[in-house]
């Protein structure tokens, strides 16, 4: 009689455990959000999604919902288009080694310290406004201003977040072959075009892999927003993880905070999947 061996299944213990601890936490906040779930009114009771419905009939929902969307599709486009220029002036520039390293150093960073230095640099008597006013121009409300709050987080998203674009459209226009742009210069395309119908299609495969960790990244952006401006003012730069935080630390209102967080989860795996598709048309191109 052959002696049973038990070890595959403590072999598959591990990962058990590790499928345990994040499914019962995510399904318990999919279970929240369907309901009326206020930690200072008792337990969670169903209420038929009214939370959801609250969130894309209500003003403040549709606003954190439209402040993620426009957050992330600026970042990305932003940090692409000056993360592929950069890259391809250290690529092809006499002093790129030297450049690289003062390009990656915002990365060094932990984003909160960052957004705290930029915190500092833009109030109202900061060197940034001390620099406009050197320059004879007024100052600005940079982070207290409604119409200039999201744009001023953007920037230093940007500017924190584009060495990292940089990092990896350099490593993919190492594997684009000169020989190729060599001979669509020599049949006559300038830098442009020979950028637009040589180098981006050989850069797509890491142009997208960019966009799926900094799309993702910045549908769910929360350190750098609540940092500078907790959302304000007003809510002016509230996205849906910053309301989900107002509404369930604040406001004790679990139920409501847990419906943003699975429509944030809703959007990363949309994106997610939609960029898979496409890495997986474009290797089999």
């Amino acid at each position: 009689m052959k002696h049973k061996s038990y070890l595959p299944y403590l072999l598959v213990l591990p990962a058990l455990a590790v499928l345990v601890a994040v499914l019962y936490p995510f399904l318990t906040g999919a279970w929240w959000s369907f309901t009326s779930y206020r930690l200072n009114r008792g337990g969670p009771e169903f209420n038929w999604g009214k939370n959801y419905v609250s969130l894309f009939t209500t003003g403040e929902g549709l606003h954190a919902v439209g402040i993620t969307l426009l957050y992330a599709v600026v970042v990305v486009v932003i940090e692409c288009v000056v993360g592929v220029a950069l890259a391809m002036l250290l690529n092809y520039g006499r002093y790129g080694n030297v450049f690289r390293l003062l390009i990656v150093l915002p990365l060094l960073l932990p984003p909160v310290v960052a957004a705290l230095m930029w915190k500092v640099m833009l109030t109202e008597n900061g060197i940034v406004n001390w620099l406009l006013e050197s320059a004879g121009q007024p100052k600005m409300l940079w982070l207290n201003g409604p119409d200039s709050a999201l744009l001023s987080v953007i920037l230093i998203d940007v500017w924190i977040f584009t060495p990292f674009v940089v990092l990896l459209a350099q490593a993919g226009l190492k594997s684009v072959p000169k020989e190729l742009t060599e001979a669509s210069a020599v049949d006559g395309a300038g830098p442009i075009r020979n950028f637009i119908s040589v180098t981006l299609p050989m850069l797509l495969p890491v142009l997208i892999v960019i966009i799926a960790f900094r799309g993702i990244d910045s549908l769910k952006m929360f350190d750098i927003i609540y940092t500078t401006t907790k959302g304000g003012p007003v809510d002016a730069t509230t996205n849906l993880h910053v309301l989900a935080y107002l509404d369930g630390i604040r406001n004790l209102n679990f139920g409501m905070a847990m419906a943003s967080l699975i429509v944030l989860w809703l959007l990363c795996n949309v994106l997610s999947s939609f960029l898979l598709k496409a890495r997986r048309r474009e290797v089999m191109a």
